[in-house]
């Protein structure tokens, strides 16, 4: 068993990983108006967005399973964080709607590595009755997320426009 720093630390560092999605998607939609009123575009359109997103998971979710379990956690994990983190800032610079709903979708691909090898790094390193306790976090994780990432994402929105919700 691992020391309960290292423990402690892990389980952040996955719990970080898990809520990737459900903060880029939570978080946003409070930016909905604001982003359709920027582009000039109806809410219909901006929404595009975020059920690009959801194709972006699920599609990533087909992806990141079977690479890492072939290639190893680590390499599958720093590309979809990298993907993720490059397709933020491009988010952040978008110049039509259009050209954010494609860079949605990579961000969603990119963030869905953290999702799917979380768990997996999860069944790696633990036994049933550790691993149930830290997929019982990373569920609370998850759980949380949606709640209070409306109420940042609200936040950001107000203070500093609909782009900051990107930099999360």
């Amino acid at each position: 068993m691992q020391s309960q720093s290292s423990y402690l630390k892990l389980a952040v560092i996955l719990g970080i990983l898990t809520a990737f999605a459900p903060l880029s998607i939570d978080m946003y939609l409070p930016g909905l108006p604001a982003i359709a009123d920027d582009f000039g575009v109806s809410i219909a359109a901006a929404q595009q967005t975020l059920s690009i997103f959801f194709l972006g998971l699920a599609i990533g979710q087909l992806i990141y399973g079977p690479i890492s379990d072939r290639l190893g956690r680590r390499v599958p994990l720093l590309v979809g964080c990298a993907l993720y983190a490059i397709a933020s800032i491009g988010c952040i610079f978008a110049s039509s709607v259009n050209e954010l709903v494609l860079l949605r979708f990579a961000q969603a691909l990119g963030g869905c590595a953290g999702v799917v090898i979380a768990r997996s790094i999860v069944r790696d390193l633990f036994d049933a009755r550790e691993s149930a306790r830290m997929y019982s976090f990373l569920m609370l994780v998850m759980g949380l997320a949606p709640i209070l990432a409306p109420l940042i994402g609200g936040q950001l929105l107000i203070a500093f426009g609909w782009r900051s919700i990107l930099l999360r």
